[in-house]
């Protein structure tokens, strides 16, 4: 990869998209993840720190590493970090939880990443920003995110990016090797990593992605490279279960001759 290259292209894509629909400041959610990390260091060579503010955003999973990493990368990028803890609004949903008999972890999981985005859309609200969105390629096309929750946002500057490509972009960047060598996980439940939720690390997952996305094959294809059949399977049935968070509400269509 030509990592210089790519920074520039992302740099000057920021630029003109924020000049275009006359923005100046920019607003991100700061996790202490690489997602985050790159896309804030991005932003701020784009738009310069004085123009962006990095919002952390706590509750009960989200683990003191996290917290030293978040605050360490606003601290190497000289940008305002505003912590926001949201145990209130968790606390809310394990109410709700209660009251509609949820036995499930993940309605509470995406509550946490929903409220943080109403957060940060009332921030861009209140200091006129853009929101800096923070998915990388190989989440969107599995659909491991949040529906309106963290795949929600003005502009997606590393979506482009496979994770296991961002990492390595993030060494380029010189972003903390504490950030680049953690096991990524969204911290939305108790004990869980990315790894655990979907069955492989993302080395095997990024290679098996881009078999499928970038190469066009199929998922017998891909099997017969060697990968095991089961987690092809189940990657093949993530991809196709989550299409709908890779798309825009649809419209029902009406024929004109009834208006």
């Amino acid at each position: 990869m030509d990592y210089q290259k790519i920074k520039s292209i992302i740099v000057l894509g920021i630029q003109d998209y924020f000049k275009k629909n006359n923005f100046q400041k920019a607003v991100i959610g700061l996790s202490g993840g690489i997602d985050s990390t790159v896309a804030a260091y991005l932003t701020v060579e784009a738009l310069g720190n004085e123009n962006v503010t990095a919002l952390f955003m706590p509750e009960y999973t989200t683990s003191k590493q996290s917290h030293d990493d978040a605050h360490e990368v606003a601290k190497r990028l000289k940008i305002q970090a505003i912590t926001i803890e949201i145990h209130q609004v968790t606390d809310f949903f394990k109410g709700l939880n209660k009251k509609f008999s949820c036995k499930s972890e993940i309605p509470l999981a995406n509550s946490k990443a929903r409220a943080r985005m109403m957060i940060l859309y009332y921030y861009a609200n209140v200091e006129n920003a853009l929101v800096i969105g923070t998915s990388d390629k190989s989440e969107t096309m599995l659909g491991y995110a949040t529906k309106f929750g963290d795949s929600a946002a003005d502009i997606e500057p590393i979506g482009e990016l496979w994770k296991t490509d961002l990492i390595e972009f993030g060494k380029f960047l010189k972003v903390p090797e504490s950030i680049t060598s953690k096991k990524p996980s969204p911290e939305l439940m108790e004990g869980k990593t990315a790894d655990s939720e979907l069955g492989a690390a993302y080395d095997v997952l990024d290679k098996i992605l881009k078999l499928h996305f970038e190469e066009k094959l199929n998922a017998d294809e891909i099997i017969k490279k060697g990968f095991d059949k089961t987690l092809v399977g189940n990657i093949f049935e993530r991809i196709k279960l989550n299409e709908h968070k890779r798309k825009m509400p649809p419209v029902i269509g009406i024929p004109v001759r009834y208006f």
